[in-house]
């Protein structure tokens, strides 16, 4: 009697496709890389939701497109709340003064200080007032001012804590770019006068 059965070839293959007769994949689970477990769920989520099966390679490109995806979306936030990794400034507040090297010498700190007050301009009256009180320093040869040198090296060198804060003030607004307002300029003004009057290390 002649064998009349035939294997379905397509249907075979439609079937080891299919992850629902994936009979071994409990067992070989415990060795899968997180590739191959992506591949595995992304694969069961379009058979079970759209009733697709994909093929090795169009989950791998799947795979690829939501991690070029998810690395931009990535580098999005990092752009759009860290700017200044970019070189950009982002949000932050335009700086409202030139930036331009710091120095005691051929400024009229008085009539610079009531310009940058009136225009409002708070952050120059800040660098301002810093700059007044190393001129004041230096003139009572307190510290011995070069362009180089950092305000952490001033402090030391003076060795006043109300120096320190004035100092302090002056990096956040000058370098950190916090911003600058009235009562910060009152603040500073406050320890100028007590630095000049303080005389020598406290």
């Amino acid at each position: 009697m002649t064998d009349t059965l035939q294997i379905d070839t397509l249907q075979v293959a439609q079937w080891r496709s299919d992850v629902r007769f994936d009979y071994d994949r409990e067992l070989a689970r415990g060795g899968e890389n997180l590739w191959g477990w992506l591949m595995r769920n992304i694969t069961r989520y379009f058979h079970d939701t759209m009733n697709t099966i994909l093929g090795h390679e169009s989950t791998q490109w799947i795979l690829i497109a939501v991690d070029v995806l998810f690395v931009g979306f990535v580098c999005w936030l990092l752009w759009k709340y860290k700017p200044g990794l970019f070189g950009r400034s982002g949000k932050m507040k335009a700086l409202d003064y030139e930036v331009a090297e710091d120095t005691i010498y051929g400024i009229d700190f008085e009539a610079e200080l009531r310009k940058a007050v009136t225009a409002g301009s708070y952050r120059e009256a800040v660098r301002l007032v810093y700059l007044q009180t190393l001129a004041a320093l230096s003139d009572a040869h307190r510290l011995e001012w070069q362009p180089q040198k950092t305000p952490t090296q001033y402090v030391r060198e003076v060795g006043r804590p109300d120096f320190a804060q004035l100092s302090r003030h002056f990096v956040r607004v000058r370098y950190g770019n916090f911003e600058a307002t009235q009562g910060l300029l009152e603040e500073m003004l406050r320890l100028q006068r007590s630095v000049e009057e303080g005389g020598g290390h406290e």
